[in-house]
């Protein structure tokens, strides 16, 4: 009697510990936690205050951003989860089976457990829930997964163009420090202004220093984002950055060969898959067929392999819903009014951005004259003999800052009316990658 009671002792304990093991308490595991992310924050500190200086051109940059930007490897991630999802519904075809484990035993008998006690069986099945919902899943998870490979398009399309903005400013941001560092050339301030901390010339220049400073910043910050990697000080060299001319283009529009290809196609995803949603909601309607095979244990360890076919059951099964409370063509019914409003929606949308393509394409014009204007009145300044008077001089140095902040004023908004463009421009983009799904015909 002692000895069964010590081996039911035993058995309890080595069952609490198998429950138990690995386990911690939650304040555990959230301090262990903090300090993986101290630890890791301190080493990022370490490395920011001495990270190295890079310099990269367009064509490396735009590769680096494609493999590492966050935003992007997101959006691929949807793709492989869109793609994982369709290949599930075919899998869902594939007969499924269960393993199971019984053990039975009077609580005054733990002590006493072996092999006889525990009970495996194997069973195998298969069930297909609805043919007509099978085939909507199918051709709703083909439709997803091409709507996310145009998605992850656009999105690479958007940062690229706002790479190739960070290069444009990275580049104007460099002329201006150059034309600074004329103004230094100011003539020395008189006795007076040698008794004071400061003149407002070097204060102007400190001031203009500083914020050129709090820009080259912000310009770290964003090439770090967008390039995916923040260890380095990034210097962004112009070499192959893309150039465009659509002012001097005659910017056809209404070209849909040139303008505006993956616009359409997103367009065209979204109201199919409003379209598909009402669909579905008539195939509602539809008799719909569930197919269910079933069977006894394949295996079971005490009975051994006395699976039969005699012992299979197959279940078919048809349903007709007759809609007596109007729930079925209420939902249609909404259905179509939201595909409606999405037509209009969609209608409206693209008369907004026609007339701002519009807009900028007049304004694309007025700064192509502008910028042309501000180039000759810089030219034609840097071209003056040196004056000889010191306010001569320093009223030359202010005209040419100020010329040169117009310019590049006028250079940043004529890289962003191009951008515009450049969205929609498919000549200037690769061709779109084939669909990985087969095409199919509607369900």
């Amino acid at each position: 009697m002692p000895t069964r009671r010590l081996s039911i002792t035993w058995a309890t304990a080595l069952t609490v510990l198998l429950v138990l093991s690995g386990c911690r308490s939650l304040p555990d595991e959230l301090n262990q936690r903090e300090a993986e992310v101290t630890a890791s924050i301190q080493e990022q500190a370490t490395a920011l205050a001495n990270r190295p200086a890079r310099s990269i051109m367009w064509t490396d940059a735009l590769a680096l951003l494609r493999e590492q930007n966050l935003t992007l490897r997101q959006s691929r991630d949807a793709i492989i989860t869109s793609r994982e999802r369709l290949k599930q519904v075919n899998r869902d075809l594939i007969p499924g089976a269960a393993l199971t484990a019984n053990l039975s035993k009077g609580i005054t008998q733990l002590g006493d457990l072996n092999g006889d006690d525990a009970a495996l069986s194997l069973y195998g099945f298969f069930n297909v829930p609805g043919l007509i919902q099978w085939r909507m899943r199918h051709y709703a998870g083909e439709l997803e997964l091409i709507r996310t490979e145009w998605a992850h398009e656009l999105k690479a399309r958007e940062l690229t163009i706002q790479l190739r903005e960070l290069f444009v400013r990275s580049l104007l941001l460099e002329q201006r420090r150059r034309q600074l560092a004329l103004a230094q050339r100011w003539p020395q301030p008189g006795p007076l202004a040698l008794s004071l901390d400061a003149s407002p010339q070097k204060l102007e220049h400190e001031s203009l220093l500083m914020s050129l400073r709090r820009e080259a910043d912000a310009l770290q910050d964003s090439i770090g984002e967008i390039l995916g990697d923040a260890s380095f000080e990034w210097t962004l060299d112009a070499t192959g950055l893309p150039q465009f001319d659509y002012a001097a283009d005659g910017l056809d529009l209404h070209n849909p060969a040139r303008f505006g290809g993956l616009y359409r196609r997103l367009q065209a995803a979204e109201l199919e898959g409003a379209r598909l949603r009402q669909r579905g909601i008539k195939l509602q309607y539809w008799p719909d067929l569930s197919i269910n095979l079933s069977s006894p244990p394949l295996y079971q360890s005490r009975g051994g392999p006395s699976w039969s076919a005699d012992a299979l059951n197959l279940n078919l099964s048809a349903s007709v819903p007759l809609d007596l409370r109007g729930t079925i063509s209420q939902q249609l019914r909404e259905t179509k009014r939201d595909f409606a409003r999405l037509e209009t929606k969609l209608r409206e949308q693209n008369a907004r951005t026609l007339n701002g393509l519009m807009r900028a394409r007049d304004s694309l014009r007025l700064n192509t004259r502008q910028l042309r204007l501000a180039e000759a009145r810089l030219d034609a300044l840097r071209s003056l003999p040196a004056a000889q008077s010191p306010s001569r001089t320093r009223d030359n140095l202010e005209r040419l800052l100020a010329l040169d902040q117009q310019r590049t004023s006028l250079l940043l908004e004529k890289t962003q009316l191009e951008s515009l463009f450049w969205l929609l421009d498919e000549s200037r983009w690769p061709a779109v990658a084939a669909s990985t799904s087969e095409p199919t015909s509607q369900p």
